[in-house]
Parts: structure tokens; sequence; C-alpha cells
């Protein structure tokens, strides 16, 4: 019965059907002219086997049930009639000479929603029946929205989980297009203080030298000492812009690849700081896709960094590794460790903003960022990138 179009006022009482349930034909018959006379349809069964039948095949909208019923009762009827998921909701109300407090107890137990004594009073048969139409339309009525209700909710949810993932992708696409352009600019301004300023500070200092070479023995001293200092100013500043442009973009990276590349840095990394390093690499025989090879080097870069300026340690261990589907970096000092979690969280000095650093470029890659540290107990820091056939797949996977 669809009752979505009426209101609980306005019941109109042909659309419904009621089953009126009494082994007494003198019973049904004053009720059923009466219920007639308002249009309700009327179905009857005389017995409690013959109504659960009757129910299974075309279930009414309500059912008028006697108690005292030969073989099967009506308390056992209704028992059935409410065990089955396909009845349970059709309300039932008892017809019955059984006045006692137990007896209605006992039928409420057992699923009816109403009760009405014999002899029966019409109009309030009509009442009851009417009160739990009414309250049948609202059920299924409140039902109903709250079903239109979830589905809109789902639905909203599901749009806006769109959009979010929607934005994140543009997002994650600007970072890499942000990261490229970065190593892009990198790479040109260390070309031309390479190539530019780098050639003119190589020319004043041969130039410097020649002038040395060529001054009359009568020359004062000072003009010879300010002529060495000179030199030596612009040789210092030669040599500075020269660690300036490999640091912004090594040209081997591009040129001899990854695994090179990091030898010659690591090895000026330990001489200049005098601090013992290992390095080990295992699988990277052939080169790498530049996504992935300019990721490590700068992950590596900044870790090197960081034990510079941060650990005071003497020993650093790195370690790269590619394997079926990843490629794995391990980086670990004996330094003085820190907090993790206040640093990397509140970002309390450049240490934390270059962790934070390194997490999202690994991250844009679809990789793992883990760190371990703590006061006193050095720090282990690793890195797993995905790769297949020698693509980093950019998936968001939490570090």
């Amino acid at each position: 019965m669809n009752l979505e179009a009426q209101s609980p006022a306005e019941l109109n009482f042909e659309e419904y059907s009621i089953l009126i349930v009494d082994d007494n034909p003198a019973n049904l018959g004053v009720i059923v002219d009466y219920l007639e006379r308002y249009g309700f349809g009327i179905r009857i069964a005389r017995s409690g086997e013959s109504a659960l039948q009757k129910v299974r095949y075309d279930p009414p909208d309500i059912i008028l049930l006697d108690v005292l019923m030969p073989e099967m009762d009506g308390f056992e009827t209704c028992r059935q009639l409410k065990a089955d998921e396909t009845t349970r909701a059709i309300p039932v109300i008892f017809m019955t000479s059984l006045t006692s407090p137990e007896d209605k107890v006992k039928g409420f137990e057992k699923g009816a929603v109403d009760y009405v004594t014999k002899p029966l009073h019409q109009e309030e048969v009509l009442a009851r029946i009417t009160t739990h139409l009414r309250l049948r339309h609202l059920t299924e009525s409140l039902q109903e929205k709250n079903r239109q209700l979830e589905l809109s909710s789902r639905t909203e949810r599901e749009r806006l989980f769109e959009a979010v993932n929607e934005q994140r992708e543009q997002l994650r696409a600007l970072a890499n297009r942000l990261t490229e352009v970065q190593e892009v600019e990198r790479k040109q301004l260390a070309r031309e203080l390479h190539d530019h300023l780098g050639q003119a500070l190589t020319a004043i200092s041969i130039n410097l030298t020649r002038i040395k070479a060529e001054l009359p023995p009568e020359c004062s001293p000072k003009v010879k000492e300010r002529l060495a200092e000179a030199s030596l100013l612009t040789d210092e500043t030669l040599e500075q812009i020269r660690e300036l442009s490999l640091d912004l973009r090594p040209p081997m990276l591009d040129d001899l690849g990854l695994t090179p590349t990091l030898r010659w840095y690591i090895k000026q990394f330990a001489q200049r700081l005098n601090i013992e390093t290992q390095f080990e690499t295992l699988g990277l025989e052939e080169r790498l896709t530049p996504e992935l090879e300019t990721t490590l080097f700068r992950v590596v870069q900044e870790a090197l960094t960081n034990v510079a300026r941060h650990a005071q340690a003497s020993q650093v261990q790195l370690r790269l590794e590619r394997k079926a589907t990843t490629i794995v970096a391990a980086i670990q000092d004996n330094g003085q460790g820190f907090d993790v979690a206040q640093v990397v969280n509140h970002n309390t000095s450049v240490s934390g903003a270059g962790l934070l650093g390194m997490r999202e470029r690994v991250t844009l890659l679809g990789g793992r960022f883990k760190i371990k540290s703590q006061p006193g107990q050095g720090t282990q820091l690793f890195i797993e990138l995905p790769w297949e056939n020698g693509h980093a797949p950019h998936q968001n996977i939490a570090g």
C-alpha cells in the first residue's frame, strides 16, 4: 500500500484491506457489514492456519484476530506473524472476551498493537483501526523520508569526497610542477654561476697572476701585498661559487646519474667535515627516471646538511637498494639525535623545515618517509619510493 500522498487525517478507507480472523460466524457478520460500509476491503479467515496462509499470499493492511480459537489460538497465530520478516510489520488487534490484565499483557508480548473486548462496539473498533492505520502511515512515511535523507547524505558525501580528491590531485600536480620548475631554475642558475661568473673570476685570477709576475723589482711591497690579497680573495670566491653551483645542481647528476653523483657528493662531505661515511648501493646499475634520481639526491643532500648542522655525528651510513617494485634508501648517523615529534610537528628549527621538505618530495612520488630518533641515540631515516619499469606512480602513501 502506497501511503505517501495521504495525510494521516485523510485516510481513504477504500485503499485498505482488513483480515478478520474468528472461528464464530455470528461474531463476523455484524463487524464485517459495518466496516464494509466505510469502504474497507474485508477478508475472512476461520482459523489461525488459514489466516497465516492468506497473509503470506496477500498481506492485509491490518488484522483483527480472535484470541480463543481451537487448535491454533490467537496468541500463537500472532507470534508466528511477528516471527516472519515479511508479515512482522502488519498491525494486529486482538478481539477477545478475556479481560484480565494478564491476558492483555500476554497479547502485547506476542506483538499485538491493541485490544478490543467482546461484545464488540463498532465505533470503538473503527476508531482503533483508524488510529493504527494512521500510525502505520506515519511510520512508513518517516522511514521513506529517512531513506531519502540517507540517500541524499550519501550522495552529498560522495560528491564532497570526489571534490576533495580532485582538489588533492590538482594540488599534487601543482606541487610536482613547482618542484620541476625549481630544479630547472637551479640548473640554470648553477650553469650561469659556473659559465659566466666562474669564468669571469677565473679570468681575473689569471690576470692577477700575470700582473704579479710582470711587476718590476722596484715595485712597492705594499702593492705586492695588496695584489696577493686580491688574488687570494678571487680564488676563495671562485671556490665558493663552484661549491654553490654544485650544490644547486651538480651537472654529473644529469650526465652520469644518481650513484656516481652521490659517491662524489658524499666524498666531498666526508673530506670537508672529517666525518666517517659509508655508502652502499645494490641493484642500481641502471639509470632511474629523472624524477626519482632528483628526489633521492635532494633527500640525501638535505639529510647530510642536517647532519653537518645539527647532529654532531662522527659516522654516517647510507644505503640505496632497488627492489622488485621500490627503491629503498636508509641514512643513519651516530649523532646527538632529537625529539622527532617536537621538531616535525612544531617546526622549531631549520632542521624541521628540512625534514618536512624531504617528506613532501617523497610523498609527491607516492613514497614512504619515516624517521626514528631520540636524544642521545642518533637518527635513522628510511625512504621507500615506488617504481614500475622506471616510472614512479603518483599515489599518496602516508609516511
